[in-house]
């Protein structure tokens, strides 16, 4: 229920966190941006306004880690444009209410941010280094930090405008003070006899229809320039930023990248393919000098970890066979020969925790004459549960008030989703697909 908003508030977070680097204070107006953005191309447009390509890599870069499974790379991008789509729809819908961050606000957000700061001011030349390090222009910089003020301005408004009936209020407390007396019998595929060893043609079927699983990862070489001149440092940075290699340096793979600059070095891209940092008195450049492709390990190379994928399915199936057919025992009362675990007065969130319930699972379990419950996924394998008592321990409620704070926050957020997606159903907003690949 509270995903998207909490996406939402983990993005904010990250713009102000990424956003934290020096600035020039160059006022653009909105007009000024998006002649500018106007002729790029974009990764997506909300009600006319561009969200550049150039936005979007920048976005992606902080994910590169991510982006290199490949089955987490098209999800990744989706949801990094997803978030730069719910920021902008939302910072709309803030302009046309009238909250606007001012210029101010966001010259005194950056002067606050001790990031930019020597001996507790703001340093120019150290904003100079670091923008042109993270690769921003001041224009970029501005309107991020303008736009997280500006949805930072009108959830504040919002908030301020959420309470509690005190029918929501019994409800939740009867949710927190809801108490369970049961057993669990717990199905892992390490309790259940499998006599199964694939043949070679089943190996070779799953190979044929799924051999992207089976890939080497991509392999990168480095090379660095370290030297103890400022502009020489810089030199070189623009020198590659250009296309021109420059000569010198000296090669190395990921796993012997020094570990100042290991972590920034792996967020390097072909499209973004050096950074320049500054480590014990010394200028590090770093190239990312060429990325060999992940490649698919051939059928032989993957068979015995096909095999034992073919087994642990086969596993995976049996292991839901029993515990379906332990829960139709249970519902129809009759008696089941396998061993349970025995628990007394676990909470809501104990079943969180260990089954992984959410939403209107939780409300069958606390209010509904229901017994039987599962299978639910848990450590090791399949539960299936059986409430013997269901009671309520309102002595348990020690803090009322942090109790009633915490509730608001969720109400908060949860009108908040339904806020952003009433926005985006009224939106026009248009998706290039082509770079969600």
């Amino acid at each position: 229920m509270y995903g998207l908003i909490q996406k939402h508030k983990q993005l904010a977070a990250i713009i102000i966190a990424v956003a934290s680097i020096s600035f020039l204070f160059w006022m653009f107006s909105f007009s000024d941006i998006r002649q500018m953005f106007g002729l790029q191309r974009c990764a997506a447009t909300v009600n006319g306004y561009c969200i550049t390509l150039r936005e979007f890599s920048h976005e992606l870069r902080r994910y590169q880690n991510f982006l290199e499974k490949e089955e987490l790379r098209s999800l990744v991008k989706r949801q990094v444009l997803y978030n730069l789509v719910n920021r902008e729809l939302l910072y709309q819908k803030a302009v046309s209410m009238g909250i606007v961050a001012s210029n101010r606000e966001v010259i005194d957000t950056i002067k606050q941010d001790k990031s930019f700061q020597e001996n507790g001011r703001f340093s120019l030349s150290l904003y100079r280094e670091t923008l042109e390090r993270v690769g921003i222009t001041p224009e970029e910089y501005e309107t991020t930090i303008k736009k997280s003020l500006t949805v930072r301005k009108l959830f504040k408004l919002m908030e301020a405008g959420i309470y509690l009936s005190d029918r929501e209020l019994e409800f939740q407390k009867k949710i927190v003070t809801a108490r369970f007396s049961g057993r669990v019998y717990l199905v892992s595929p390490s309790s259940v006899s499998l006599s199964y060893k694939p043949s070679l043609e089943e190996m070779k079927e799953f190979y044929s229809k799924n051999a992207d699983r089976f890939t080497a990862p991509p392999t990168k070489r480095y090379r660095i320039w370290e030297t103890n001149n400022k502009e020489e440092a810089h030199s070189i940075y623009r020198d590659i930023k250009r296309g021109k290699i420059p000569e010198g340096g000296r090669t190395v793979s990921e796993g012997e990248l020094p570990p100042s600059v290991d972590k920034q070095a792996k967020t390097l891209t072909i499209n973004d393919p050096v950074t320049l940092s500054k480590s014990n008195g010394k200028y590090l450049v770093v190239y990312l000098e060429k990325l060999s492709p992940r490649s698919i390990r051939s059928f032989e190379e993957a068979k015995e970890d096909i095999e034992k994928l073919l087994i642990e399915q086969k596993k995976a199936e049996l292991v839901r066979k029993i515990a379906n057919e332990i829960k139709q025992k249970l519902l129809k009362g009759e008696n089941v020969e396998y061993r349970y675990v025995k628990f007394e007065d676990s909470s809501v969130e104990e079943f969180i925790t260990l089954f992984k319930v959410r939403g209107d699972e939780v409300l069958k379990i606390v209010f509904s004459g229901e017994k039987v419950f599962g299978p639910y996924n848990a450590a090791g394998g399949l539960a299936v549960v059986y409430l013997e008592r269901r009671h309520f321990h309102t002595g348990d409620l020690k803090d009322a008030r942090d109790m009633e704070d915490t509730l608001l926050r969720a109400k908060f957020e949860s009108l908040s989703s339904m806020f952003l997606q009433r926005l985006a159903e009224k939106a026009s907003i248009q998706i290039n697909e082509e770079h969600l690949k």
